[in-house]
């Protein structure tokens, strides 16, 4: 069965009680979304059950970093397909930089050798976007999208390089108002439902896409007020953060701050998309009031499907 025919039957064989229980998780779930000074949407899907909730899940929103994640998902499969080897390596120079964060790359010595694996872990867990602009060097920014069309994922987008704005690879008019890339909570809910579940490239590698995942760095959203201390829970995410292309009416520009993951708990597996944009706290400590609201919608989703946790 294809990933898209494979989800959507999921879903189709959800318990008849499905509907009336998670209309009280849609319900908590809009309350926080509307209480919220911005624009946000959040999409949930109970991998064990089928159950799925989602608060404007089908409106677009920048995806900032999280994009990355499809990068990786075309770097699996060039893999697959004897395109590219994990141990291939590339030579960092000096023009390859992108940005000023101090993440790994910014800080070597032009001459350093990687490979595909380490530009992998760096992409992810760091965001690091030297090694993003390397890796998509390498795939083809029109073959991520390509890619995501072939699983029946039309609404996440791949435009251009990072630090590239205004010169998009694909869809200009796009690029002009959502920079990096597009998505939609629903779309990125799918992308990582599909690697939880095994149906990108084969088990293996989606197992090892989830290992990368969980070396992310940036856990202070979904995976904040999560008890995983105890070690039964994982939580495989990534994260996206940027300032809208585009400013306001009253010319204010926004922040776009996005968290997308999958989390296996005692009470079930499932996957959970939270995307904000035209945010007005530009604040960058925990405090922010995306990370809060967030993390709060997180715990919500893991109380609900682990009862026994409260």
């Amino acid at each position: 069965m294809k990933p898209a025919a494979f989800l959507a039957a999921a879903l189709l064989t959800a318990p008849a009680f499905a509907a009336d229980r998670t209309a009280v998780l849609q319900s908590r779930i809009a309350e926080a979304v509307h209480a919220f000074r911005g624009d946000m949407g959040v999409a949930v899907i109970n991998l064990d059950t089928g159950e799925s909730v989602a608060v404007n899940g089908d409106q677009r929103f920048p995806t900032a970093s999280l994009v990355k994640v499809a990068v990786m998902v075309e770097v699996f499969n060039q893999i697959a397909e004897g395109k590219l080897r994990p141990e291939q390596t590339l030579t960092l120079r000096n023009e390859d930089k992108a940005g000023d964060e101090t993440v790994p790359l910014n800080v070597m010595h032009p001459g350093s050798v990687l490979t595909v694996a380490d530009l992998l872990r760096f992409m992810i867990a760091w965001s690091d976007n030297t090694a993003t602009n390397l890796l998509v060097r390498l795939v083809g920014t029109a073959n991520v999208d390509k890619r995501l069309e072939s699983y029946g994922i039309t609404e996440m987008k791949l435009f251009r390089p990072t630090f590239r704005d205004g010169r998009a690879d694909v869809f200009p008019e796009l690029e002009r108002e959502y920079g990096l890339g597009m998505t939609t909570p629903n779309a990125a809910a799918k992308l990582f439902a599909l690697i939880a579940q095994g149906r990108i490239v084969s088990r293996a590698a989606c197992d090892e896409m989830i290992s990368i995942l969980a070396l992310q760095q940036d856990r202070a959203m979904i995976p904040r007020s999560l008890p995983l201390d105890d070690g039964k829970v994982l939580v495989a995410n990534k994260t996206g953060w940027d300032e809208e292309k585009l400013p306001d009416a009253s010319g204010f520009k926004g922040d776009v701050r996005n968290d997308a993951a999958y989390v296996k708990s005692p009470g079930a597996r499932y996957v959970i998309a939270i995307c904000a944009r035209r945010i007005k706290d530009k604040r960058s400590s925990v405090d922010n009031e995306t990370f809060v609201t967030g993390a709060a919608i997180s715990r919500m989703v893991f109380d609900f499907f682990n009862p026994a946790a409260h």
